[in-house]
C-alpha cells in the first residue's frame, strides 16, 4: 500500500485528544512515556532488507512532546486545525521514530494533544485504544494487562497463514470470489481535472437521525448490526451506478479474533473481499440477509489479507483495492470520535488511500456519508450524484425496506 498509495503521506494516522482546563504538561510527559513505554508498537522502527521490511522493536525511552501556541493567532482554533492538518499531512519517518506527539496550546483553558503515527503501527481500533490510555495514564488511572505485544500475534498470524489452518482460508476465499470481477468504473472523468484543483474529490451529506435510528430497528429486526445495512446500500448504489448485479469491494477488518490482543496496539487490519449480487425485482431485505451472511463469512475468515491471494483471483481491469467501503468505528467504540475530535477528523477525511473510498462516519445521533474519489476518474457532480443517491436510499429502505426501493432522482 505504501508503494502503490504513499504519495502525499495518505499513510499517517491521528489520535486527536482536547484537554479543557489547565494542562499539567509534566503529567503529560510522562503519560506519552508510559504509553510508549506500554504499547511495543510504538517505538517499533522498520528497516529494509532487501524487498522485505524488518520490524526492530525499541527499548523504553523519553519521546519529545513538540510544544506549539496558537493562542495568539486572530482565530486560534482555526490555526489549530491547520496545525493538526499539517501533522497529517508530514511524513513520519518510520526508520527513526513511528511517533510524533505534540500538545498545541489554543488558549489557557484549551490544549489539544495530537498523536501521528505511521500507518505501520497502528489502526482504527488501535487508535481507540490509544485515545483510552492517553486519558488514563494522564489522571494516573489503571489499564487493563496487554495479553500479547503485537510481535506475539505477528508470529501466531505468520503460523495461522502458512500452517496447516491456511487450507480452509484459502478454500473459502476461492470459492466465495470464483468467478468475480472488479467493479467498472469511469475509466476517465469527462470533465479533465484543471491544472489549479485538488486531485481528490471530497463529497459528505449527513443521514438525518430518525433515518439512523430506523437503520438500526432494521439491523435488529434482521440479527445483524448496522454494517452489513450500510453495505448493503453502498451495493445498491454501486448497481444503479454502473449497471452491475454482480459486485466485489473492498472493505478493513479490525482481525483481532484472538482475545490476547484486545488491548494491544499494532496494524492488525486485514482488507477483504465482499461479494455482493443485486437483483433488481428482489426486497431490501433479501439483500441485506445475503449480504450479512457475506460479511459473516468474511470476519471468520479475516486472517487472510486480500493482498495474498492468487493473482487472477478476482478478475477485470484495475486494483482489487479501487472500491473501498468502510463503517468507522464499526468495530469498536472510538472515545476520540466525538464533539471536537470529530471536526478534527476533518483533515483525514480529505484524503484518500484508494480510487474510490466510501466512508460512513457516526456522528452522535447521526451517520455521515463520505466519498472521496480521484478527480482524475470522477467528476464533482458525480460524486455528489453518487452520495445523494446513498443518502435517499436509506430512507428509502427504512420506509418500506420489504420492497425495491424506487431509483433515486
Amino acid at each position: 500500500m505504501d508503494h502503490y498509495r504513499g504519495q502525499q503521506h495518505s499513510l499517517n494516522e491521528q489520535v486527536v485528544w482536547h484537554l479543557r482546563g489547565a494542562c499539567d504538561v509534566v503529567a503529560l510527559q510522562r503519560a506519552v512515556d508510559l504509553l510508549h513505554e506500554r504499547h511495543e508498537s510504538l517505538r517499533t522502527t522498520f528497516v529494509a532488507r532487501k524487498r522485505q521490511l524488518v520490524q526492530v522493536i525499541n527499548p523504553p525511552r523519553p519521546v519529545e512532546l513538540l510544544r506549539v501556541d496558537t493562542s495568539g493567532h486572530a482565530n486560534p482554533r482555526q490555526a489549530a486545525r491547520e496545525h493538526i492538518a499539517t501533522e497529517l499531512s508530514t511524513a513520519v519517518d518510520f526508520g527513526v521514530w513511528p511517533t510524533r506527539p505534540t500538545l498545541i496550546t489554543v488558549g489557557p483553558e484549551h490544549h489539544i494533544f495530537v498523536l501521528t503515527m505511521h500507518h505501520y503501527v497502528s489502526d482504527d481500533w488501535s487508535n481507540a485504544l490509544l485515545s483510552r490510555d492517553i486519558r488514563a495514564l494522564y489522571q494516573g488511572e489503571e489499564l487493563p494487562e496487554i495479553g500479547w505485544q503485537y510481535a506475539t500475534w505477528a508470529d501466531w498470524q505468520r503460523e495461522r497463514i502458512s500452517g496447516p489452518d491456511s487450507t480452509a482460508l484459502f478454500d473459502h476465499w476461492r470459492g466465495q470470489l470464483d468467478g468475480a470481477r472488479l467493479v467498472r468504473l469511469p475509466e476517465r472523468a469527462e470533465v479533465p481535472r484543471g491544472p489549479d484543483e485538488p486531485a481528490w474529490v471530497s463529497v459528505e451529506l449527513t443521514i438525518d437521525a430518525h433515518v439512523v435510528q430506523g437503520l438500526h430497528q432494521l439491523a435488529r429486526r434482521q440479527r445483524t448490526t448496522l454494517f452489513p445495512v450500510m453495505l448493503s446500500l453502498f451495493y445498491l448504489v454501486l448497481h444503479r451506478a454502473t449497471g452491475q448485479s454482480d459486485l466485489t469491494v473492498a472493505s478493513l477488518f479490525a482481525n483481532r479474533s484472538r482475545p490476547e490482543v484486545r488491548d494491544t496496539v499494532g496494524f492488525f487490519v486485514s482488507m477483504v473481499l465482499l461479494r455482493g449480487r443485486v437483483e433488481d425485482a428482489e426486497p431490501f431485505t433479501d439483500l441485506l440477509r445475503q449480504v450479512r451472511n457475506v460479511v459473516m463469512e468474511g470476519l471468520r475468515h479475516q486472517e487472510l489479507p486480500a493482498q495474498l491471494l492468487p493473482p487472477g483471483t478476482v478478475t477485470g481491469e484495475g486494483r482489487t483495492d479501487d472500491v473501498m467501503f468502510q463503517l468507522l468505528g464499526s468495530f469498536v467504540p472510538r472515545a476520540d470520535m466525538s464533539g471536537d475530535e470529530l471536526d478534527d477528523l476533518e483533515a483525514q477525511l480529505e484524503r484518500s488511500r484508494f480510487a474510490l473510498e466510501f466512508v460512513v462516519v457516526p456522528q452522535d445521533e447521526t451517520l455521515t456519508a463520505v466519498l472521496m474519489c480521484d478527480r482524475d476518474r470522477f467528476t464533482p457532480d458525480w460524486a455528489q450524484q453518487l452520495v445523494k443517491d446513498y443518502v435517499q436510499l436509506a430512507a428509502a429502505v427504512v420506509a418500506d425496506p420489504h420492497r425495491l426501493p424506487a431509483s433515486p432522482s
